[in-house]
């Protein structure tokens, strides 16, 4: 009886330990919180001024006021996963990516966060009808950064027009010397 209740509780402190460690392990993984945060926003902006750094956006621009689904997981083609792998991604931030499925969040353009870049811009819900070639819209992906902040991952875009131009891709960033710098792993056009 003695020997049968010994066992039991070894059993029971054996799977009670076991669930601490699958929890505290689960906590610790890096993943991509419910709302977009302020480095995100710093991010985004570091990027947008990147991408501008050479040519100054002409016309009016203007970023779309929600994130697009990027799922690196079912990429096909040219921005397959394979592909971000071989870039020297970490195996964790496309995962991040993945697990948020279909859901679009919402930026916070009331918010003194908002995209600090050297340019005016008006948030939107969907391309403008304009003609080509006089506006810029801005979209991304959410982000996934790495445990210690100093890699992140996400897609971006830059179209005009319904998509008669513009292109997107998948950024792979890092933090070297306290500067974001930005890689661009595959791309699409439109």
């Amino acid at each position: 009886m003695t020997m049968m209740r010994s066992a039991l509780v070894f059993a029971t402190t054996s799977a009670v330990l076991v669930i601490s460690i699958f929890i505290l392990v689960l906590a610790r993984a890096p993943h991509v919180p419910s709302t977009i945060r302020e480095e995100e926003y710093g991010l985004y902006a570091d990027w947008t001024k990147s991408h501008f750094s050479q040519n100054p956006p002409q016309g009016q621009l203007y970023v779309l006021n929600r994130t697009f689904k990027f799922n690196p997981l079912e990429q096909p083609g040219g921005c397959s996963l394979a592909m971000i792998e071989k870039a020297g991604v970490s195996k964790s931030l496309p995962r991040q990516l993945s697990n948020l499925g279909d859901a679009e969040y919402i930026f916070a353009s009331n918010l003194p966060v908002r995209l600090r870049i050297p340019w005016k811009y008006t948030f939107v819900e969907a391309s403008p009808d304009k003609l080509p070639g006089t506006f810029h819209l801005l979209a991304f992906s959410r982000i996934a950064f790495s445990r210690n902040h100093r890699e992140a991952l996400f897609a971006a875009s830059d179209a005009c027009a319904a998509g008669d131009c513009g292109r997107g891709g998948v950024v792979y960033a890092q933090m070297k010397q306290g500067t974001w710098t930005f890689k661009s792993v595959c791309s699409w056009m439109y």
